[in-house]
């Protein structure tokens, strides 16, 4: 039995067939119009799929000012006949340079809240690995009227690919409310996402955007307050030049999240006299750490061929789903299987003969199917 290589290795190729239906070419056109509108509309002008994104890198400075005058005897200070539910402490009036520590983070800010205080002396020599130091005095503090001091906020944004580089200060900005909400500040004390305007915010202010109260339960300890304890926000800025089609215009958002189930303390040592004396504080903060995040785009042609290209395989899909409806679940299937799909004769070469006339003929086997 000969093997027919013919039909074995036979060769597919398309054959354009224009079935006159209009139940098919209605789906048909359906499918390339929702295509169109997906591909063109949606993916390049809608998502922007014409732009390479990247996330950019930054700098920030944070410094903290107390205010010209501090509020006397606040309720949770001992003096103070008012009732508080927590533990009453005495107060101390610390300007910024006490209240703030470590100075010089370049990626958070700490300001105190309470502390304990001690003075703390050895009477031996610390070359001698026993020696210890011992607490002469200890006293434990609240730092009054916190919430009044003021951050100021200088950050800077840049992005590599596109080489785009502003200060905040140079860019329109917003901060999120309680209700997630972009707004901006253009108060007396309080200036957020102003041109033209440094970026200063009430530690009390950003307390509340972050939904968080100094006098109510610690995060870890419902019978301390969060003034007691600490507590630690993350404060996100984020920038992004996608939310129009004008490149060149471009924002920051604030984004302030608190870490649930932290408090924060950190210690500090200030030696006296000599290193045989020594005050130790342990200070209990509002810790903020920056995180400079969000997408800067650019045009690119490589991703809008991408995003177009993409299209072609749904074209290929709304193509392969209408055939099979028609060759397959239509009534007139037969009909139109027979003119879709077609096969050719098969010329397999046979004898030479020598006619007459002295001339070559090839005789060939000629299979109609």
């Amino acid at each position: 039995m000969s093997i027919d290589w013919d039909s074995i290795l036979a060769y597919n190729t398309i054959k354009i067939v224009r079935i006159r239906d209009k139940r098919l070419g209605i789906l048909h056109l359906c499918f390339l119009i929702i295509i169109v509108l997906y591909v063109v509309v949606y993916s390049a002008i809608i998502k922007k799929g014409y732009l390479t994104t990247e996330e950019p890198v930054g700098s920030i400075r944070t410094s903290l000012l107390a205010p010209n005058e501090l509020k006397a005897n606040p309720v949770y200070c001992k003096n103070n006949t008012e009732p508080y539910p927590y533990e009453k402490l005495d107060c101390v009036y610390f300007d910024d340079a006490l209240a703030a520590y470590p100075i010089g983070d370049d990626v958070g800010f700490t300001a105190s809240t309470r502390m304990r205080i001690s003075e703390q002396k050895t009477n031996c020599s610390l070359l001698e690995p026993s020696c210890k130091f011992y607490t002469n005095t200890s006293m434990n503090v609240y730092l009054a009227d916190i919430e009044s001091f003021t951050v100021y906020i200088d950050h800077t944004m840049y992005a590599p690919l596109s080489q785009i580089q502003f200060n905040g200060g140079d860019l329109s900005g917003y901060i999120l409310d309680q209700n997630g909400n972009e707004i901006q500040l253009n108060e007396s004390v309080n200036t957020i996402g102003v041109e033209g305007k440094p970026d200063i915010l009430q530690l009390g202010k950003l307390l509340e955007l972050a939904g968080i109260d100094l006098d109510g339960p610690s995060l870890v300890n419902s019978s301390n307050s969060i003034r007691y304890d600490g507590c630690i926000l993350f404060v996100f800025i984020e920038y992004s030049n996608t939310f129009s089609y004008d490149l060149k215009k471009i924002k920051y958002v604030y984004s302030i999240k608190k870490v649930d189930d932290t408090s924060y303390d950190v210690p500090e040592v200030i030696i006296l006299n000599n290193e045989n004396s020594r005050l130790y504080y342990k200070r209990h903060a509002i810790r903020l750490i920056f995180i400079q995040t969000g997408v800067i785009g650019s045009f690119n042609f490589q991703s809008l061929l991408l995003t177009l290209v993409s299209g072609l395989g749904l074209l290929t899909v709304s193509t392969l789903v209408v055939d099979q409806l028609a060759i397959r679940f239509l009534p007139q299937r037969k009909s139109y299987s027979s003119f879709k799909f077609q096969t050719t004769e098969s010329f397999k070469m046979k004898k030479r003969i020598v006619t007459d006339d002295g001339d070559d003929k090839l005789y060939h086997n000629i299979e109609a199917l």
